[in-house]
């Protein structure tokens, strides 16, 4: 097995047509025939596409990692590909887009050969992160062998909050403080005591609906699981004191530091903080003005706040994962850590792009990627994302001049339809959109040269930039991708 290691290849099919594939894409080389090599690219579960690509295409023999924010409108989605094939699904959105791209990109599974999940790390317990998630045991059912895709997650890892329905037994509206689980009030302050590993061990009466979905999820897995990998489903609850966590990566070179949630302990157990509304004020992405202020207790704001954070490291390049995370919970990571704990080359934005965010965290991490998820969905689910406060500070908080902020929501592609009969009333017409080209977004590295890149509604039309990571951090863009076109039809 070989891999490209040109960034944007051309492949010219033996019916005349095209495909494009990118650096660190999997292929075998057929035969060389003059100015042209005749290969078959692999994906992670085989064949793929076969063809010509030109000779002087440079190949290279390892693997790289391959970072995928998935567009699933309101939420995140993130696949994390090893050098060396290990899975990571970071969230999974609310909807079927996830799983729609999964299909797509882990094809021809079954329940006896199913693709293996290294690891699922669901950063908070917000629906739009992780009810997609249950669309991939849903899509089993479906008779079309493209849409459907079956999986064996070895882990699950959260943050131990469980979400409670906002109503209780009694059809009574429960209080912000009551909706994550056990309290205990100390010097003023609430905190979350009832942090659990396995989010079964809640009673299901006392789970709201998405996790009541994602419990029975994993329980129709188990089996499979340890069919094939011989252990059940690992269950765990993550924070900054975890240990041993992601030891399955340390034979690759790739390190996880676990940065939050922050836990403290409240009469010998775990506990995480429950959080006020913040102010209504621009100048709280300064860290100027106390966050919790006199807020009411949110349990939006706690659990968005109580997202799983970590930084990933593979060579010399750093990846830092944020979830929703807000101003407050940045800012108390930030004066938690010297500022050197939180460099990172790329970064997910927190929180969709929203306007609760601290510019010195920003400062300090530096990234020279910024990878935002938003995208629309519907009114229900518009909250302006990204911000426009935010967007002006990722672009100041980067480390580099170029540097580079793909949005999920702005890399996707609708095309002009006109108008078509309205689907719900045959007696109207509608002016319709398409959707041509989702937001997906690419970083691939080989832990010093980075590649990264998006797609746009032109075929072989891509956004792609590449630059090299010095081990001290200095960052040199190249002046262009190397893109390979295909060679001329015989």
């Amino acid at each position: 097995m070989r891999y490209l290691d040109d960034d944007v290849v051309n492949l010219r099919r033996a019916d005349g047509s095209q495909g494009q594939y990118y650096w660190g894409d999997r292929c075998n080389v057929l035969s060389t025939e003059g100015s042209r090599m005749r290969v078959e690219i692999l994906g992670a579960r085989g064949k793929i596409d076969e063809g010509f690509i030109r000779a002087e295409t440079r190949l290279r023999d390892t693997g790289l990692l391959r970072l995928s924010m998935v567009d699933v409108q309101q939420g995140d989605g993130l696949i994390l590909e090893t050098p060396e094939g290990k899975v990571i699904f970071i969230d999974g959105g609310d909807n079927q887009l996830f799983a729609r791209h999964a299909n797509a990109r882990f094809p021809n599974t079954s329940d006896t050969d199913p693709l293996v999940v290294d690891l699922i790390l669901i950063t908070h317990g917000d629906a739009d992160h992780f009810e997609g998630l249950v669309e991939l045991r849903k899509s089993e059912a479906d008779s079309r062998p493209s849409k459907r895709i079956f999986i064996a997650p070895r882990r699950v890892y959260h943050n131990g909050i469980v979400k409670r329905p906002s109503e209780d037994g009694n059809q009574k509206r429960r209080k912000d403080t009551e909706l994550l689980g056990q309290t205990v009030a100390v010097d003023e302050r609430v905190f979350i005591v009832g942090l659990v590993d396995d989010q079964a061990a809640v009673p299901r009466e006392e789970r709201n609906r998405p996790f009541n979905k994602w419990v029975d999820t994993l329980a129709a897995w188990e089996g499979r699981v340890q069919t094939v990998t011989g252990n059940g489903i690992e269950r765990r609850r993550i924070d900054h004191l975890s240990a041993g966590a992601f030891d399955f990566l340390q034979d690759e070179s790739i390190a996880v530091d676990i940065l939050g949630p922050i836990v403290e302990t409240v009469g010998g157990q775990p506990a995480l903080r429950f959080l006020r509304s913040p102010p209504d004020d621009a100048n709280l992405m300064l860290g100027t003005v106390a966050a919790s202020g006199q807020g009411a207790y949110s349990a939006s704001h706690t659990i968005n706040g109580h997202s799983i954070n970590f930084r990933l490291r593979f060579g010399n390049v750093r990846f830092m994962f944020t979830g929703d995370m807000n101003q407050e919970a940045s800012q108390r990571l930030r004066e938690a850590l010297p500022s050197a704990a939180l460099r990172s080359e790329i970064l997910k934005a927190p929180h969709h792009g929203s306007a609760d965010f601290d510019m010195e965290f920003l400062k300090e991490i530096g990234a020279v990627v910024s990878l935002i998820s938003s995208g629309d969905e519907s009114e229900a689910k518009e909250y302006i994302h990204p911000r426009a406060t935010l967007m002006a500070a990722l672009g100041k908080a980067a480390r580099t001049t170029p540097a580079i902020i793909f949005c999920a929501e702005l890399a996707a592609f609708f095309k002009t339809l006109g108008y078509v009969q309205d689907p719900a009333d045959a007696s109207k017409k509608v002016f319709a959109f398409e959707r041509t080209n989702f937001g997906i977004s690419h970083v691939r590295t080989d832990g010093e040269r980075v590649l990264a890149f998006t797609h746009s509604g032109k075929r072989f039309m891509n956004e792609a930039y590449r630059f090299n990571v010095s081990p001290t951090g200095d960052v040199v863009f190249e002046k262009s991708v190397v893109k390979r076109s295909a060679p001329a039809a015989p």
